[in-house]
């Protein structure tokens, strides 16, 4: 017959795996032999957050710290889950006893410092951040949390030091390579990598559409306002919304078409268009390479906010004209440069290139497009202040 240790190693052996009937069988003999073993507890309450079961994680969790009060990694996975039923200030106090217990344990910092810079307490966040990186030097995420940290306090030199950081410590790493150009100006590549955004996007998605309500997103009323002054009332069209995203443009965009596809290079992102609704087709690939692939497909191609991972506008205006029936209109919005500016566009400290009107302008004149307007605009706010940009609409000659 196995000890109750034996049969707990096995359990958390098929927890690891993800035998988790086989877990919970083992759990539960465990804990028949002894109702306060409280290693057991602890796993058996993580396995039913797992599945779902928050209340009950926190229950036996919470009996395991009864228990074993001095056991720094239940305490920290206790934060964890306080954290996703959005009770922050307990989530904090769980991480603060991991710090008194363990304070070499780099992860702790680290949930404390992002839960910190969540609530506003941004010193404290930098404080605890720095501690993480100091307590585990290849903890990649700590150098990525203080680089975004640092460029939303407006310390650019600090966050491009943390990103350098990052990146040396994962130099393959897509998100470290374009955050130290982005930072650093140097190596900018004339479009973000694909898997760079296909990461940004993918991270994000969930809290998207919140973190863009605060900022006053106006990108796809403006691109669908102006596309709607220039059509019959009564046309409905075959419309590509061409970096879709979480579907923002498709409720704006249904009343005008007649067939609405979306195309996003973020599968997390195309998972919430298809949950908002509205398309008729969704697909997860490259911008261009969709375009290109669809020949005559369309009589509108809308790009909100989209633009902005692009810094030569050369390939994108050129599938555009691919994608487009004769006579198709292009509509698109991209941060402004001033049209003073040396270059024609600009990689920004915040990983968004910016672009010069007479650039825009000169991209689509060579792709076969007549600019027919080309205005400016506040696209949102951030960092209290507005942010500048172009809102293009051009018609393919012919």
């Amino acid at each position: 017959m196995s000890t109750p240790e034996a049969t707990l190693a096995q359990a958390i052996a098929d927890h690891q795996a993800g035998r988790l009937s086989e877990a919970i069988d083992g759990y539960q003999a465990v804990l028949k032999q002894n109702p306060d073993h409280p290693d057991a507890l602890h796993f058996y309450g993580m396995l039913h957050f797992q599945l779902g079961r928050g209340i009950d994680a926190v229950r036996f969790i919470g009996r395991s710290l009864d228990l074993l009060p001095t056991n720094p990694h239940a305490w920290n996975n206790l934060g964890n889950i306080l954290t996703f039923q959005d009770k922050f200030a307990e989530a904090r106090e769980a991480w603060r006893r991991v710090i008194a217990l363990a304070p070499d344990m780099a992860e702790a910092w680290f949930n404390l410092g992002v839960s910190l810079r969540d609530s506003g307490d941004y010193d404290a966040a930098v404080k605890h951040l720095q501690m993480a990186a100091r307590q585990q030097p290849t903890f990649a995420r700590a150098y990525e949390s203080l680089g975004q940290l640092f460029y939303r306090l407006g310390d650019f030199a600090q966050a491009a030091a943390a990103y350098r950081e990052w990146l040396a410590l994962a130099p393959d790493n897509p998100m470290a390579r374009h955050m130290v150009a982005a930072t650093s100006g140097i190596d900018v590549p004339e479009r973000a990598d694909g898997e760079y955004v296909t990461k940004l996007f993918d991270r994000y998605a969930r809290h998207f559409d919140e973190n863009l309500r605060e900022l006053g997103y106006r990108a796809p009323e403006l691109v669908t306002a102006m596309l709607s002054t220039v059509i019959d009332p009564s046309a409905k069209l075959d419309i590509l919304d061409a970096g879709c995203g979480t579907g923002l443009c498709g409720p704006l965009l249904r009343p005008l078409a007649s067939r609405l596809t979306g195309v996003d290079l973020s599968s997390k992102m195309v998972e919430l268009a298809r949950e908002r609704g509205g398309y008729d087709e969704l697909a997860v690939g490259d911008l261009c390479a969709f375009m290109n692939s669809h020949p005559k497909q369309f009589d509108a191609a809308i790009a909100a906010d989209t633009l902005e991972y692009f810094g030569s506008l050369k390939d994108v205006c050129e599938t555009a004209a691919v994608a487009l029936r004769p006579g198709g209109l292009f509509l698109f919005t991209v941060e402004a440069l001033p049209d003073d500016a040396a270059e024609p566009y600009k990689l920004e400290v915040h990983g968004r290139y910016v672009h010069r009107p007479s650039y825009v302008s000169q991209s689509l004149q060579e792709a076969g497009f007549d600019v027919l307007r080309l205005g400016l605009e506040t696209l949102r706010v951030e960092r209290m202040q507005d942010v500048k940009g172009l809102v293009a609409l051009a018609r393919l000659a012919g």
